[in-house]
């Protein structure tokens, strides 16, 4: 997903705008669908805004490159709508897809399904038009008949409750639901740039799927503050990498999930980077007091060759707390960065 970018030693990033009104949000995500595909996933294309059903509308109606239906909701963290009914109106709009036929869908969307099939067909770099078009057409039959429709739901903020209800439904069922959350920032005075990330995918990794919803919770409060030239993702069911943009694989962050408290580490192989390794000690003592909350402070190395300064939270700790923590254990990205640089390593 994109990520803004912020001046050298700012410590977080500036605070997104505030979308004016559900229509607004919904209008960018039309005009620009590269905000609503995950990793992995094909390229999107919209076929038509309030997509009717005898119930109401869908907000946005899209296909991808190969044929596969698309519907979007979009909500704004401020609205009063409970998170159940969120949940029950795109399930709703899932089930009412599903019940069509490809001519009553593209009657619904004015005849904009058959027109944008037929431009994505005759794209620039296809091979026989009137073949690809006739895939498109049976892919998307068939993708209706089997049921087999995503479905996301947009929010500007997402609270803890609707990402469980949304992972619980999501992991266990057959349909493929995201839970997406975007976010605007003002660049100049007429410039926006847009950030976008999954809180919930279909295809989440099993790893991911299998985490501890307070694992979960701290590494998404943490993804909202953190610089952006940390990223993260998930090496466990109990471990998410936190990676500092140029760094080697070998010297990282990681949260870990030891079921009975939470640890924020930094991590080393020694035999790699000997002169990091042994940097931390120094590290421990500054930052024993620099991060309150602990359980307790370890640093311990192992026969794999890596050398581990960690900071213990226990369950009654606030997950935001423990975020803001990897923050500030971040922070020793500066004096790290010096040691690689200087080739000392």
């Amino acid at each position: 997903m994109p990520a803004i970018r912020i001046g050298e030693g700012s410590e977080l990033a500036q605070q997104p705008e505030p979308f004016r009104n559900e229509y607004e949000l919904q209008e960018i995500l039309a005009e620009h669908p590269v905000l609503l595909v995950d990793r992995g996933d094909s390229a999107l294309v919209t076929i038509s805004r309030e997509f009717p059903f005898e119930g109401g509308f869908a907000d946005i109606f899209l296909v991808d490159s190969n044929g596969l239906p698309v519907i979007v909701e979009v909500k704004l963290a401020r609205n009063g709508e409970s998170r159940r009914e969120v949940i029950g109106r795109l399930c709703d709009r899932l089930s009412a897809m599903g019940g069509l036929t490809p001519d009553e869908v593209n009657e619904r969307s004015a005849g904009l399904l058959e027109e944008n099939l037929q431009l994505m067909a005759g794209a620039e770099g296809e091979e026989n038009p009137e073949d690809r078009l006739a895939r498109l057409k049976s892919n998307f039959a068939s993708y209706l008949r089997a049921g087999q429709i995503r479905g996301i739901i947009v929010l500007d903020a997402a609270p803890d409750d609707l990402i469980r209800e949304f992972s619980y439904l999501n992991e266990h069922s057959d349909l493929d639901l995201r839970l997406l959350v975007v976010e605007r920032y003002r660049l100049i005075r007429h410039e926006y740039f847009y950030h976008s990330r999954f809180l919930v995918s279909g295809k989440t990794d099993p790893e991911i799927k299998r985490q501890r919803l307070r694992l979960r919770s701290i590494v998404e409060k943490f993804s909202k503050m953190k610089p952006p030239i940390f990223s993260t993702h998930a090496t466990g069911s109990e471990n998410v990498r936190v990676c500092r943009e140029g760094w080697p694989a070998a010297v990282h962050y990681e949260f870990c999930d030891w079921k009975d408290s939470i640890s924020i580490e930094i991590q080393v192989n020694h035999k790699e980077y000997p002169t990091i390794a042994g940097f931390l000690p120094k590290l421990r003592e500054h930052l024993s007091t620099a991060i309150p909350d602990t359980q307790r402070v370890e640093l311990v190395t192992d026969s794999f060759g890596w050398t581990r300064l960690q900071f213990f939270f226990g369950e009654e700790i606030d997950p935001y707390r423990i975020a803001q923590s990897m923050v500030r254990l971040c922070r020793t990205e500066k004096d790290i960065s010096t040691l690689l640089q200087e080739g000392n390593g």
